[in-house]
């Protein structure tokens, strides 16, 4: 390969090792949202019929 083919290629490989890294803080985010609104949801279910979770 010529070099030029190499560092391009490298330089793929960091982006997209970037982006993979970005998208999985993301997920990481996302998910404690979801589980922060399940928690409030199940605390306003516990105090509006008096059955408790857990």
């Amino acid at each position: 390969m010529k070099s030029k083919n190499v560092e391009t290629l490298i330089r793929e490989r960091e982006e997209l090792r970037d982006l993979l890294e970005d998208i999985m803080e993301r997920i990481q985010e996302f998910r404690e949202e979801v589980l922060t609104g399940l928690d409030d949801l199940e605390d306003m279910i516990a105090e509006n019929s008096g059955i408790g979770f857990r």
